[in-house]
């Protein structure tokens, strides 16, 4: 799947996830596996914990008011980012 900024993404239902000091724990039960999420990784696991469906675009919005980054490159980093969780079976995209 090509993650695009209109492209709308949720949680994954086989998840769980715990803040552990200023990292985020996301366990996908499908498979497993356990991830350890950055700060910033944690930042966007909880607006989408909080928020339940965010678009790309509002998802980078978040992160430019937060955080000190260059727009083009929080475009290109944000995308890398959702498409290594959407591989990992950690968020989906939705309608």
């Amino acid at each position: 799947m090509v993650i695009t900024s209109h492209t709308r993404i949720q949680i994954a239902q086989s998840q769980s996830s715990s803040i552990l000091g200023k990292e985020t724990i996301v366990l996908n039960y499908e498979v497993g596996n356990y991830y350890e999420l950055n700060e910033i990784g944690g930042f966007i696991w909880s607006l989408l914990q909080a928020n339940k469906v965010m678009s790309v675009d509002k998802i980078k919005e978040h992160l430019l008011e937060e955080f000190e980054v260059d727009e083009s490159l929080c475009q290109k980093e944000l995308v890398l980012f959702l498409e290594n969780l959407f591989h990992e079976k950690l968020i989906e995209a939705t309608a």
